[in-house]
């Protein structure tokens, strides 16, 4: 038989573990090419279940499979040749680890007895990603010997529910000899098998959750509050977070959603709150007894100096069972959920006037902020960011990169309510764009990435797979020439030494740089073109870049205008 032939014994090993794969309902793989991992993407190509994406740059091609992950929950699988090309993927892997995300890498490597000797593409791959994995196996030579067959298939269905019961990601480390490529007769033959068998299964196991029923004494507590306050930072699709709103309209409590929580918009819903508790002067009006915090801590400096300086306050963390969150240590304690909490029939006993308190100082800093936003040569970031929010489309996403810009659509935006996503996990600038690819291939709609030109600059090779993108995705890059988020430290101070070595200007023709890449660039200068290029682009299909000179000065002169507000909520 063909699959028994010896050129053919990688190939097939590969197509069995592939066919796992498909068996437990998986639908992408990004393959970054190489010889090593020949099998392996043959494999993958013979399989018309699977969508194909392709990146030369394994950093890239990782922080695309966490956009993926992110959208749909289901971890998409990464391909990689042996060596440093694996390593390539780590800055993904911690990112995916820290911010609860599923994905699935596939290394191909050299037989073990290459190792230690100086072979050339050959490192130890063994568990080269250290604890941020959730499961990590070493596949071995192809085997089909014993019972190494069943234990090949059942590595694949280790690595998914792995994957997505502990919400990160896993590593399996594939050894292979020479021949790599299979006779074309038993390509063909696996190709006209696997469309036989291409229909997509249920898979065999079960995302569905109960619910978390808790005591009579923590519902006391909890309806007892009469200032009761919810905050919800970044979340990921491993949380079960749908009774967020009920359980603020039990309790009468407003509910502070960062971008990138995916809380649905309501009554309860605050916006504003990074810009008014940045002035402290506003606490006392705000003051609440009881905390309940959900999701990835906070972005926001402002919201985690409020819950560093509240301690006195009941803090109540509610977590993912795999990813403990507590960075201002001012819980005083910690619930993990692994299912929606169970809400009974209960009433608070929130204060009257609680929750219109917080709503009215939400009106007074969206008049002022609205007062002191107007249009200017050079524009500021800030107005680009309020244009940009009010302008998105109902039926899109949004992908906020890192430093400035996950802020401002905090301080300046209008987001609630809106499918937004962010990077927190480790919270880099590395691979936002191609992460937004990634997002943009999972959610099959239009999407708007607003990030920053250092950020751009950094993952500028996602441009290879702007091919990929049949939506629209608009990158709209906020140049200001250099890193200004280090102008909020301490070390702006010392200016002889701060250009250089912190806010590093650029001077990069971004419009050559896409027209290198064949993608379509618009510069933005004047404030009036916003909204107008913006509506255009949305409706184009495939990826363009939106290039908006913003001044640094400008821009931060209005930041500290909109945190020194200070409100009249009494």
């Amino acid at each position: 038989m063909l699959e028994n032939e010896p050129q053919n014994i990688a190939f097939n090993w590969s197509t069995v573990f592939v066919r796992s794969l498909f068996e437990e309902g998986l639908e992408h793989v990004v393959i970054s090419p190489g010889s090593r991992s020949t099998a392996l993407t043959l494999a993958f190509s013979a399989h018309s279940g699977f969508k194909k994406h392709i990146s030369i740059d394994e950093r890239s091609a990782a922080f695309m499979a966490l956009g993926l992950g992110k959208s749909t929950g289901k971890p998409a699988v990464l391909v990689c040749t042996s060596g440093s090309a694996l390593a390539n993927y780590f800055p993904a892997v911690i990112e995916a680890s820290q911010s609860g995300v599923p994905i699935i890498i596939l290394s191909a490597d050299r037989p073990p007895h290459y190792r230690g000797i100086g072979s050339s593409q050959t490192i130890d791959q063994l568990k080269i990603f250290g604890n941020y994995p959730v499961f990590f196996h070493e596949i071995g030579e192809p085997d089909f010997k014993g019972r190494s067959r069943k234990r090949l298939e059942l590595a694949a269905a280790q690595a998914v529910q792995e994957s997505v019961g502990k919400a990160g990601v896993a590593h399996l480390n594939f050894a292979f000899s020479k021949p790599f490529e299979p006779d074309p007769k038993f390509l063909r033959q696996v190709e006209f098998e696997n469309e036989k068998r291409s229909r997509r299964p249920s898979p065999k196991y079960s995302q569905e959750t109960g619910s978390i029923k808790m005591g009579e004494i923590f519902w006391s507590d909890l309806i007892s509050a009469e200032k009761p306050l919810i905050i919800v930072g970044p979340t990921s699709s491993s949380d079960h977070l749908d009774f967020i709103t009920p359980l603020a309209r039990v309790l009468d409590a407003p509910i502070l959603a960062e971008p990138g929580s995916q809380i649905p918009s309501s009554r309860h819903t605050i916006q504003g709150f990074d810009g008014f508790l940045k002035n402290t002067d506003n606490w006392p009006e705000l003051n609440a007894d009881l905390i309940l915090r959900f999701g990835q801590q906070p972005v926001s400096k402002a919201l985690n100096l409020f819950l560093d300086k509240k301690s006195e306050v009941m803090q109540i963390s509610f977590m993912n069972p795999a990813h403990w969150i507590d960075g201002s240590l001012s819980s005083h304690k910690q619930i993990t959920l692994n299912a929606p909490l169970d809400i009974p029939e209960v009433t608070g006993a929130a204060d009257k006037g609680w929750l219109k308190k917080w709503k009215k100082t939400e009106k007074d800093f969206k008049n002022f902020r609205e007062e002191n936003l107007h249009p200017s040569t050079p524009i500021t970031d800030g107005y680009v960011f309020s244009k940009i929010s009010d302008t998105l489309p109902k039926r899109s996403f949004t992908m906020l990169s890192n430093s400035f810009s996950v802020r401002d659509m905090s301080l300046f935006g209008e987001f609630d309510g809106k499918e937004i996503y962010v990077n927190r996990g480790t919270a880099g600038i590395d691979g936002i764009t191609s992460t937004a690819m990634g997002l943009s291939l999972a959610t099959d709609k239009p999407g708007i990435l607003m990030t920053g030109d250092i950020a751009f600059l950094h993952d500028s090779n996602a441009l290879l797979m702007a091919k990929e993108i049949n939506q629209p995705l608009v990158i709209v890059i906020l140049n200001n020439g250099g890193g200004t988020i280090f102008r909020m430290l301490p070390v702006f101070r010392f200016k002889s030494k701060y250009m250089k070595f912190f806010e590093t200007p650029q001077n990069v023709k971004i419009a050559a740089l896409c027209r290198a890449h064949n993608i379509d660039h618009t510069l933005v200068s004047r404030p009036e073109q916003i909204v107008s290029t913006l509506e255009t682009l949305v409706e184009r299909k495939g990826v363009h870049v939106m290039e908006c000179i913003t001044g640094a000065d400008e821009s931060m002169e209005q930041r500290h205008t909109l945190w020194n507000f200070k409100t009249n909520a009494n």
